[in-house]
């Protein structure tokens, strides 16, 4: 199976897009000896786009014996792909076309990446993450985001709540990105984080405590934001205090499961239809502090 991505920026609503295409040709292929996957119409990846086409890749795996993504041309996509770690995310995904270009600086705390791509498999996994962040980030977010250490440990715990929620909620295990950028608009710094894994998702995660038989998956991701509204009683899927520190910096959350992705942004909620594909996906941005 052949398939192309025919957009310069991979984001939320081109994966829905992508995620159709991309399923419904992989089932519908007689040719069950590979995928290759074409980017090189693209120019922007965002973390949700990463952390998609990890997902895809794996998806893909399970189905047929070879999966390859071909690398685009535009140098400076390559250089981010290369700062990322995009390569060694795909453990046994083979990568074709030109080579990712290695970022002498990424391991600065200057690199504009924050997080490499990193899997979360097991809680020490979290920790290890935790303690790259504490390294590599907490000077980024209070130089140029402005933040106060207080609000640098709450990015911390919003990163620490989502990588639990794959472990404790997911049953399967997943992605975490970050990076930062700046928005000519609004002259502001901000910081985009992705997270993604091939679980269960919200809705079946929830069934095991509320009856769910009614839900479309919409529901369950706007249940699933509601304080104290969670899977058990010891520990909450964590996404309602995602959601309060997304509005406290006048953020937006994008949250996909199901078929159906929930966009968020202060009172304004927008729902669009995706197609059904395993797991769940979350994007989150924090925009900079107000001086």
């Amino acid at each position: 199976m052949q398939l192309a991505v025919k957009n310069s920026n991979l984001n939320p609503r081109v994966v829905d897009e992508l995620l159709s295409e991309f399923l419904s040709g992989i089932h519908a292929s007689t040719d069950r000896a590979e995928v290759v996957i074409d980017l090189g119409a693209l120019r922007f990846i965002d973390p949700y786009g990463l952390v998609a086409l990890c997902l895809m890749g794996r998806y893909a795996r399970t189905v047929v014996p070879r999966v390859c993504y071909r690398v685009p041309p535009a140098v400076p996509l390559r250089r981010y792909l290369g700062r990322v770690r995009f390569d060694q995310a795909l453990e046994g995904i083979e990568l074709e076309g030109p080579e990712l270009l290695v970022d002498q600086d990424r391991e600065k705390v200057d690199s504009e990446s924050l997080l490499e791509l990193t899997r979360i498999q097991a809680q020490a996994d979290v920790e290890s993450l935790l303690g790259h962040i504490g390294l590599r980030v907490e000077a980024i977010l209070a130089e140029e985001l402005l933040y106060t250490a207080v609000e640098i440990n709450q990015f911390k715990n919003v990163i620490a709540e989502l990588c639990h929620n794959i472990l404790d909620h997911s049953m399967n295990w997943g992605y975490v990105t970050a990076q930062r950028y700046m928005d000519p608009r609004l002259r502001k710094k901000y910081v985009v984080i992705g997270v993604g894994d091939l679980g269960i998702g919200i809705k079946k995660s929830l069934s095991q405590r509320h009856d769910v038989s009614d839900w479309t998956h919409g529901a369950a991701i706007k249940n699933s934001l509601k304080q104290n509204f969670s899977r058990d009683d010891n520990r909450g899927l964590g996404l309602y205090i995602v959601n309060q520190i997304c509005n406290r910096y006048r953020g937006s959350l994008h949250m996909r499961t199901g078929d159906t992705r929930l966009y968020i942004r202060g009172r304004n909620q927008s729902e669009h239809p995706s197609v059904h594909f395993p797991g769940t996906q979350v994007a989150i941005a924090l925009y900079q502090r107000d001086t």
